[in-house]
């Protein structure tokens, strides 16, 4: 029994309680104040419950970060990647366009060779 419960029970028996009454009061008065410490200790949280939360999101956050730094190295590969892909599909891209740029001078010159030989045969003929 408590001090304050021990206090309690003599007050009672000093007011003229008769000791059996007086102890059920104080049996009483303990329920009540257990069910409602049981009452908050289902809502509440203590220093140590905090405590232990805050060990558990610490472990939760290393290892967040862990993972996100190994996602961040994978993203850098894939981006390399992906870069060193274009710059050849570039570079192929080009060398196209100059294949074709060449192409297009041949028949240009062509055309145009076609073109003078056909108005120097032309101006024979006149």
């Amino acid at each position: 029994m408590g001090s304050f419960n021990v206090a309690l029970l003599e007050a009672l028996l000093s007011a003229g309680v008769s000791p059996e009454r007086a102890r059920a009061v104080v049996e009483q008065f303990e329920r009540a104040v257990d069910d409602r410490y049981s009452l908050h200790a289902q809502v509440l949280a203590t220093k140590r419950d905090v405590a232990e939360l805050e060990v558990r999101l610490a472990r939760e956050m290393a290892g967040l970060s862990r993972e996100l730094a190994g996602l961040r190295t994978d993203l850098d590969r894939e981006i390399a990647g992906v870069k060193a892909d274009l710059s050849r599909e570039i570079a192929a891209g080009r060398l196209e366009i100059a294949a074709g740029k060449v192409d297009l001078v041949k028949w240009a010159v062509a055309a145009l060779t076609a073109q003078t030989a056909l108005l120097l045969g032309a101006s024979r003929l006149l």
